[in-house]
């Protein structure tokens, strides 16, 4: 079996290898914009302004990286092996993967010993990965902003 692939460029600035490889390396950057467009609809304009989509498109680019920060932060991230094709160094959860597994679920506010705390329904894999998540905010260290 064999795989070919065609790139044509405009420059004679790189060697054909590296070339090859940031073409298949793209992959990456794809996701991204896939996963802004479908899940921080940055693929929707909501003015005929440009002044007020830009700022729409700023802070919905916020968001997303706001995001993947959280999932830093929170121990989620793992880290690629290196490879020339990777244009990222880590890899998170989809978006709708977070909401669905973090964000989205049932409970209700209770109070214990004169205390609010929050019932969830016993899951073993669930707890597993909020004790995971908790340990890893408690040994993060706050940075401070400039």
């Amino acid at each position: 079996m064999y795989e070919y692939s065609a790139v044509v460029t405009d420059t004679k600035h790189w060697d054909a290898k590296e070339l090859l490889l940031f073409v298949s390396g793209r992959s990456g950057q794809e996701n991204s914009l896939s996963e802004l467009k479908d899940d921080f609809a940055f693929g929707y304009v909501p003015t005929n302004t440009y002044q007020a989509n830009s700022a729409y498109f700023q802070i919905s680019q916020m968001a997303y990286n706001l995001s993947l920060s959280l999932q830093h932060e929170m121990g989620l991230m793992k880290k690629h092996s290196t490879n020339p094709k990777r244009t990222r160094f880590y890899q998170g959860w989809k978006w709708k993967t977070f909401r669905f597994l973090i964000l989205n679920r049932a409970g209700r506010i209770g109070w214990n010993q004169g205390t609010k705390v929050l019932y969830l329904t016993f899951n073993k894999a669930t707890k597993q990965l909020y004790d995971r998540i908790g340990n890893a905010l408690n040994n993060a260290t706050l940075k401070k902003a400039a």
